[in-house]
């Protein structure tokens, strides 16, 4: 019985060792500049768990929070020279380098929260976005994290018409279309660096600024912030991007085992945002914030979707344009 036992046991640590084998020792490197249990986080904590188990510890995965490798501009710097090898980031903190990208940016493109999901489960149209981004700047997005509409927060009064808008310095990400938009409905945008954006509010530099509950809460901005307005003209959408340098030195079977991993990683991320909005609004509520929707928001949509044609020369490829209105409005088929 103690012979059959050790005999299973060995059969078993050989069976362990080869599975191992089959894949190439190595570290990957993976950051974000969001912190703990944030959407980001979700991914990539999905990520490294099947890397590391499914190569039965022959990959190793580091993982950078909080901006300790830079801000996204900087990872997907990183990204297109091999000193990270997969980052979270804003889609609107790669367009600046992958201009295809705005597509996803434009305005009041995603009525429903649905209409992202379907688009960017699509694999034909994420295929063929994926190898453009790639042609123009060196990385991959080979999987997407979704994370809500972005509201506007701000400490000074509640907006619920444009007008409210008036005389409010609001920090935008540095994205030509978001931009622009706030330029539309009335008043000069503040891009700014995200890891200075919590220090500028807190000192007045900024009275407000626009992204989902989820980075409210992620943020604390109910220390520094008072009024939520509702608004629904941007669903967040961020890549799991790659190093392209990387990807393709991997070999077949590791390359397919990280496809896998981002596919995992997206799949919980998704289910994650999917339980959590409401719960993130809730405590923006519970710590004072008091949040408003629109009163006029047909206004704010006509103004920001008649810009769309400033954006198709910068996006280059109105066929992939026509495509993702194609697939939102099929449903995804």
């Amino acid at each position: 019985m103690r012979k059959r036992l050790i005999l299973g046991l060995s059969l078993a640590c050989l069976q362990l060792s080869a599975f191992a084998a089959a894949y190439k020792e190595q570290t990957v490197m993976i950051a974000t500049a969001n912190p703990a249990n944030s959407q980001h986080d979700i991914a990539i904590q999905g990520i490294k768990k099947y890397l590391e188990e499914k190569s039965g510890g022959a990959i190793t995965v580091k993982v950078f929070l909080n901006g300790t490798m830079g801000d996204e501009q900087a990872n997907v710097k990183q990204l297109r020279t091999n000193e990270l090898q997969i980052a979270t980031v804003f889609t609107g903190n790669i367009a600046p380098s992958a201009p295809i990208l705005n597509i996803l940016t434009l305005p009041y493109l995603f009525p429903d929260p649905s209409d992202a999901a379907n688009l960017l489960k699509n694999k034909d149209f994420t295929s063929k976005l994926a190898e453009i981004v790639v042609s123009q700047n060196r990385t991959r997005p080979l999987g997407w994290i979704l994370g809500g509409y972005r509201h506007i927060t701000n400490a000074k009064h509640a907006i619920t018409k444009m007008s409210d808008l008036q005389g409010l310095k609001l920090r935008v990400s540095p994205s030509v279309t978001q931009l622009e938009v706030f330029r539309a409905w009335g008043i000069e945008p503040h891009p700014m660096a995200w890891a200075e954006v919590f220090n500028a509010l807190q000192q007045g530099v900024i009275d407000g600024q626009e992204n989902p509950f989820f980075t409210i809460r992620d943020n604390k901005f109910w220390e520094v912030q008072k009024y939520v307005t509702e608004l629904h003209y941007m669903l967040w959408t961020g890549g799991i991007a790659v190093s392209e340098i990387w990807y393709q030195r991997l070999d077949p079977d590791t390359k397919a085992l990280v496809e896998e991993a981002v596919a995992s990683g997206q799949d919980t991320e998704w289910k994650w945002v999917a339980d959590q909005e409401d719960l993130c609004k809730q405590l923006a509520i519970d710590h004072g914030m008091t949040v408003n929707p629109l009163e006029d928001e047909p206004a704010w949509v006509e103004k920001a979707r008649a810009i769309w044609p400033k954006f198709y020369d910068l996006i280059g490829n109105q066929e992939m344009i026509q495509q993702a209105l194609d697939i939102i409005k099929s449903g995804g088929k």
